[in-house]
């Protein structure tokens, strides 16, 4: 999961003296969410579609179409954009980004390295790429989700029966958010597990732990237990 194997190598920037209208126009003809914006070679900040949104006259304003273009040629991308720009290095890992950007509210980061150089950029797209990767849900397979007591040995007994009935353990996420001291939230995903002992296996587990949700993507099945 480190960044420099899931971020864009080929970045599409712009130069700090540009307009917003040469922005305006890369968003509407790349498929991007933030421009980083370079100054002498540097990385001096970004600018977001958004940010061109709020520069732009709303639609109850009385200047033509022509006076909206000139308007946005008159205004360079170094006015409106963010600085100091949000930035990762490349040795990070995706979800230490996702931390970043999930509580900065940003969408994206550049890649810089440790002269500050632009290497890349990380976008949510990145990350979702990266999470659906590492779970495996685009494979089908099962899914079983548990509350567990945060004891050693029971992950080990969990996958030991995943292994007796057949089954092959694609990915395993714990999480300990909002929950109770000693206890702890538990995913697997996990392959070739036939329907017989995929009912079978969802019987045992109940003495387990407190078995929250399971589903055979296989055949389609799917049963929230606890909510």
């Amino acid at each position: 999961m480190v960044i420099q194997e899931w971020m864009s190598r080929s970045v599409i920037t712009i130069e700090y003296n540009e307009s917003l209208n040469d922005a305006a126009k890369l968003f509407r003809t790349r498929v991007i969410s933030i421009l980083p914006v370079l100054k002498n070679g540097e990385l001096s900040g970004i600018v977001t579609d958004g940010d061109i949104k709020k520069a732009t006259p709303s639609d109850a304003t009385t200047l033509d179409k022509f006076e909206i273009v000139s308007l946005l040629d008159s205004i360079s991308v170094e006015s409106v954009m963010s600085k100091p720009a949000v930035t990762i290095h490349s040795d990070h890992t995706v979800d230490e980004a996702a931390g970043i950007m999930l509580s900065k509210g940003i969408s994206g980061m550049p890649v810089v390295d440790k002269a500050g150089l632009l290497e890349g950029i990380l976008t949510k797209s990145d990350v979702f790429r990266c999470f659906v990767s590492f779970t495996g849900v685009s494979n089908k397979g099962q899914v079983f989700a548990f509350n567990l007591p945060d004891k050693p040995g029971i992950i080990k007994n969990l996958t030991d029966m995943i292994r007796n009935s057949g089954g092959r353990l694609c990915s395993i996420m714990t999480s300990y958010d909002d929950m109770e001291d000693g206890f702890r939230k538990v995913f697997f995903h996990t392959f070739d597990i036939d329907s017989d002992n995929f009912d079978s296996l969802v019987e045992k587990f109940h003495g387990i732990g407190e078995l929250l949700y399971v589903a055979d993507l296989s055949r389609g099945l799917r049963k929230i237990i606890k909510r």
